[in-house]
């Protein structure tokens, strides 16, 4: 009887382990029963738009740092940021003046042009003593010419006296003594004469640099009175009244006193990235989102991409592109961030399914009949790209052969049709979904629990009923 019993309870407990195994075994084969809820929706046929994106900044189209030609100090800045300027209009009628934007301290150049003005009018009587003193030695040449000449004759009768011995010889050497005296006295005169004419060409171009003088003493008093050179407003004033402003030199930049920017024409400067630049081109549309307003999207078009690339803060290389925005762009502020979406190329009429349902997966993890008969498998590959379909409750792997994409949709050449479903959410169950697991629309899940809560209301509600008649 003992031998019975204890073989009664071993095959008791096989028979308790095997059941225990055996529940395992459909745990891990055939899931807990429940199914997991996803996503579902079907590929559209639509239009796909690829963009390239990149961040930015705005700037107004046309900005001016006002600097100053000449070093002086500041003695009146008649406008404050945000003021509006003109640059004037000269034919308007009456004339519009431009706006003065900064008034510089004049007197030291003042007394610089009234020292260059007398240096000119000091050149001029210098000039005019010259051609004096030129008229006196033309004067006096023309007298010791007429001289030589007349002891010229002489010595000539006097050498024929000689001849017949009507005259010593020593009358005629004085003579000849006087004619050579004469003679050097002109040639003397002559070369005194030349130089004199020469000093006043030299005279005469001393002027020329003292009017030329006066003309820069003139044109640095003018750059005292800084006016504005375009229409537009203050964006920035970087001085005060009474500060020391310089020249900006070769190696040394002058000091920037304020900014004049035409606000009614916006850019975005965006940073596009040199792996993308070779998309885009002039006249791309673009939709601009601002981080100030977060509500609003602005359009705008590309209007000119750099021909050499710039270095970002990161040391990355990237190409300054303009993006000319539309409509009111008044609200905007120069240097607010912005992110833009620049429209390269245009899909009409394709098959596409939101990007993150498009999954990588290893060739080897595929069944073997859909590895073996999908032509969109590449066996010398080691990744498929796939979607999962549903099919009666599960989730079917299926190969797929994909085209361009965007920021959120990809293009399915081959695999599927507009009549599939698949599933593209959410991302966490489509990182580990598996073939033929089983699946159910959160639509239809949310209806059944929509269901299941109706009719529990409704039997509390009977039974409150029957507590009531009782």
């Amino acid at each position: 009887m003992k031998k019975s019993r204890i073989i009664v309870i071993i095959i008791v407990v096989m028979l308790v382990v095997a059941s225990g195994i055996g529940v395992l075994i459909k745990v891990k084969f055939m899931g807990t029963g429940k199914p997991t809820v996803v996503r579902i929706e079907s590929p559209q046929r639509s239009q796909l738009i690829e963009f390239v994106s990149a961040p930015g900044e705005i700037e107004p189209k046309t900005k001016v740092e006002i600097s100053a030609k000449v070093s002086a100090r500041i003695v009146a800045l008649p406008y404050d940021e945000g003021d509006v300027v003109t640059c004037g209009d000269p034919n308007a009628n009456p004339p519009i003046p431009a706006s003065v934007l900064v008034q510089l301290d004049s007197k030291d150049l003042e007394t610089r042009l009234t020292s260059a003005e007398a240096g000119r009018a000091a050149q001029v009587a210098q000039a005019e003593v010259e051609k004096a003193r030129i008229a006196s030695q033309r004067a006096n040449l023309a007298g010791l010419e007429s001289s030589l000449k007349q002891s010229e004759r002489d010595l000539e009768r006097q050498k024929g006296l000689l001849a017949t011995k009507d005259i010593a010889q020593a009358t005629f050497d004085q003579s000849q003594a006087k004619f050579d005296e004469l003679k050097s006295q002109y040639e003397a005169a002559k070369h005194t004469l030349q130089s004199a004419e020469l000093n006043l060409v030299v005279l005469q171009h001393n002027l020329e640099v003292a009017d030329a003088g006066i003309a820069q003493a003139r044109e640095a008093l003018s750059n005292t009175t800084i006016t504005s050179p375009i229409d537009g407003v203050v964006t920035r004033l970087e001085a005060e009244v009474g500060e020391m402003v310089i020249m900006g030199t070769m190696n040394n930049p002058g000091t920037v006193i304020m900014e004049v920017a035409d606000l009614a024409t916006m850019l975005l400067v965006a940073q596009v990235d040199e792996a993308d630049v070779g998309k885009l081109a002039v006249g791309q549309r673009a939709t601009v989102h601002v981080q100030a307003f977060p509500d609003e999207e602005f359009k705008g078009v590309v209007d000119s991409i750099a021909l050499t690339h710039r270095m970002s803060t990161t040391a990355t290389k990237y190409f300054r592109t303009e993006i000319l925005l539309e409509g009111d762009v008044q609200k905007l502020y120069s240097g607010l961030t912005a992110h833009v979406d620049i429209e390269t190329l245009k899909h009409e009429n394709v098959l596409n399914v939101p990007s993150q349902a498009v999954l990588g997966r290893p060739v080897d993890d595929l069944p073997l009949e859909i590895r073996d008969k999908s032509a969109n498998v590449d066996k010398g590959k080691t990744f498929a790209t796939v979607v999962y379909l549903y099919n009666d409750g599960k989730a079917k792997v299926t190969p797929v052969k994909t085209a361009q994409s965007n920021l959120t949709h990809t293009i399915i050449e081959s695999g599927i049709t507009e009549q599939d479903k698949i599933v593209v959410g959410p991302y966490k169950v489509l990182e580990s979904i598996k073939h033929d697991q089983l699946i159910q629309d959160e639509r239809e899940a949310k209806a059944k629990t929509k269901g299941a809560g109706a009719e529990a209301d409704k039997e509390a509600a009977s039974d409150a009923n029957d507590r009531g008649r009782s």
